[in-house]
């Protein structure tokens, strides 16, 4: 979720962040990231998710409604780690963030339907108001909101706190004894796809960067398929300022 620096020295990316950025001295059309806090060895606690609210037509209007997530829906369940989020867009540019698990029995929630005045649960017809209230059926529990900041312009962050993620970087070294690649060691969930993202500057655009997944072999690789087990993947030690980042893809869900 997000590094804990100042918003206005960020740039929003392309991208769903879920792992603390390193210092270097140390695929969706629209725009999002979420950035975890860069404390090692400390584990993050929290993060955000940075919107461009451009990049997502339904949201331009009030009512409007977007559902997004780091893995497909299966059914009414999600098929990886996190159910994906429920983003709503009240009266006065009034913005909800909320977690799409029904608080009834599990099932994703469905985007808002200003038809139906209601975003439904399609399991046992649960009904939550825009803000995440609940307003019928079997659940007893309003959705899990998030907090949210608007800058009244494009710019959405959203809070979600207690992630379970964390990454570990050393050096590798080669024969001769110099660092040749940084290893990058986190927990990859199945059925999400991990990139890596190089930052030259706290000012500068993300960017992706390829990795090798052996430490001498080819830095080839753009894209990292988890199947919940720790990966290793190896970047170039020539990035010689800057942060790097391993960020999770996200999908309209």
């Amino acid at each position: 979720m997000i590094p804990t620096e100042p918003q206005n020295r960020r740039e929003f990316v392309k991208r769903f962040s879920l792992l603390p950025a390193v210092s270097t001295l140390l695929t969706a059309s629209w725009s999002n990231t979420l950035l975890a806090a860069v404390t090692l060895p400390k584990r993050p606690t929290r993060g955000r998710m940075l919107l461009k609210i451009s990049d997502f037509p339904a949201l331009q209007d009030d009512f409007g409604s977007v559902r997004i997530g780091t893995s497909p829906v299966a059914g009414n369940e999600p098929t990886g780690l996190l159910h994906p989020i429920l983003i709503n867009r009240g009266p006065g540019g009034q913005f909800h963030a909320l977690n799409s698990e029904c608080t009834h029995a599990g099932c994703v929630v469905r985007p808002y339907s200003q038809a139906a005045g209601a975003c439904i649960c399609p399991c046992h017809g649960s009904r939550y108001a825009i803000d995440g209230a609940r307003t019928g059926g079997p659940a007893f529990f309003p959705l899990l909101p998030y907090a949210v900041q608007f800058d009244g312009k494009d710019q959405l962050i959203i809070e979600l706190p207690d992630l379970p993620h964390e990454i570990h970087a050393s050096l590798v070294r080669n024969d001769a004894g110099s660092a040749a690649r940084l290893r990058l060691e986190f927990l990859a969930f199945a059925h999400i796809h991990y990139e890596v993202m190089f930052q030259p500057s706290v000012s500068a655009p993300w960017q992706a960067t390829p990795f090798a997944l052996t430490p001498d072999g080819p830095l080839d690789q753009t894209v990292f398929a988890g199947n919940d087990d720790f990966a290793g993947v190896y970047v170039d030690t020539a990035l010689q300022t800057g942060f790097l980042t391993v960020t999770m893809r996200l999908q309209p869900v």
